[in-house]
């Protein structure tokens, strides 16, 4: 089992336009709660985080944002991309930083990984986004993990827009968060809604998802985002799906990888955090009984190094 959070404060939200929608001190309440989720069941998350949000704060350097940056050409990009980044120091409930839960998360027992989501969240599968242009946030986002003794090995597409996997070993990463083929389409690559639709009460032994080697990268697709969902009225009945799929993973010795951001929590929070905790401890009754494991990505990774090294030699 895997668990991915996208973990993004403004940097989520701000080239989409203005972020009123966005409520930053319930995100950090949600964040903390998710940690206590976490700690009670002894169960990792890979916490993919911006790296702007490690910084204790950043200044302009001779009037320029964050020059060691190349900036990216968007065509639906009219301001320069640092243009909203306010280059102060952190303050308690900042949205641009947040180093104090990058050190709770380092604090707690359970043993979680730090990924990245980019130093800035460049959306990196835009035509826009060079390989160039990637690279400059891959060295800032290692150089602000540092001061933290963190090793970046896991790496979160903003957006999920996959570009210059290439680029990621270099740097050195191990794996990264793909995007789950849909499996009930057919060889055209037309969908079959009824079969997608029976396999959510009833999975399907074609749904089971598995860890994908690319080279010198791993792939982990994602099982589901959860959050969708948490209208009133279906929160019950699609969390129990989820149950039902992480059983149906463990059955087959496939892959559950659950991801969201905590900011998809929040139009229901008690119901998501009790469905988050709910599968958190069938998780580890599960682990109890040797038909599961939870993991984060570098551990995941570590465990599937014999497979690469066979397929590399």
């Amino acid at each position: 089992m895997l668990i991915s959070i996208d973990t993004e404060m403004a940097w989520g939200a701000v080239h989409r336009g203005p972020p009123t929608r966005y409520h930053w001190p319930e995100e950090r309440d949600v964040l903390r709660s998710l940690l206590d989720i976490f700690d009670e069941h002894d169960v990792p998350a890979t916490w993919a985080t911006v790296g702007h949000l490690f910084l204790e704060g950043c200044e302009q350097v001779e009037g320029h944002v964050h020059p060691e940056i190349t900036r990216p050409d968007y065509a639906w990009r009219e301001h320069d991309w640092f243009h909203e980044d306010p280059c102060g120091p952190a303050t308690e409930g900042s949205r641009w930083y947040a180093p104090d839960l990058v050190r709770e998360i380092l604090d707690r027992p359970t043993r979680h990984e730090l990924a990245s989501h980019g130093f800035s969240h460049l959306i990196v599968g835009d035509p826009g986004c060079s390989a160039e242009v990637f690279d400059s946030e891959l060295v800032a986002a290692r150089a602000a993990a540092e001061p933290y003794g963190v090793q970046l090995r896991s790496f979160v597409y903003p957006r999920n827009a996959i570009g210059h996997q290439e680029l990621l070993p270099h740097h050195g990463y191990v794996a990264y968060r793909g995007v789950r083929r849909d499996p009930f389409s057919s060889e055209h690559g037309s969908p079959r809604p009824m079969w997608r639709l029976l396999d959510r009460v009833l999975p399907n032994h074609r749904s089971v998802v598995r860890p994908i080697l690319e080279g010198d990268l791993w792939n982990f697709p994602t099982t589901v985002m959860y959050g969708p969902d948490l209208r009133p009225g279906a929160a019950h009945s699609w969390q129990w799906q989820l149950r039902r799929r992480l059983r149906h993973a463990a059955r087959h010795d496939g892959l559950f990888h659950i991801w969201f951001h905590p900011h998809n929590l929040q139009r229901d929070p008690d119901s998501a955090l009790r469905g988050l905790d709910r599968l958190c401890r069938l998780a580890a009754e599960l682990r109890a009984q040797g038909r599961l494991e939870t993991m984060t990505f570098g551990t995941l990774a570590d465990r599937l190094e014999p497979m690469r090294t066979e397929a590399t030699t």
